[in-house]
């Protein structure tokens, strides 16, 4: 069952916390979680980029794409 919590962290995530080298978690709206590091981060925290340690390919995501970036 989804909460309101987990609704509002799909739709706009902060990412203010995260820092580049930083390990974190990623979970897309498909697909199983997978482990990653922080690349970039903009100065606003709207756009994060990682490198998947499983692909090795680097990905960006905005903040209202609902993908959800933690600290691992």
């Amino acid at each position: 069952m989804e909460t309101a919590s987990t609704t509002e962290a799909r739709t706009s995530q902060n990412w203010s916390g995260l820092r580049p080298t930083q390990n974190v978690l990623v979970s897309e709206s498909v697909g199983e979680p997978y482990r990653a590091t922080v690349d970039a981060i903009t100065e606003d925290c709207t756009v994060i980029w990682v490198f998947s340690d499983t692909t090795h390919q680097r990905r960006a995501f905005d903040y209202r794409e609902g993908v959800i970036v933690s600290p691992a």
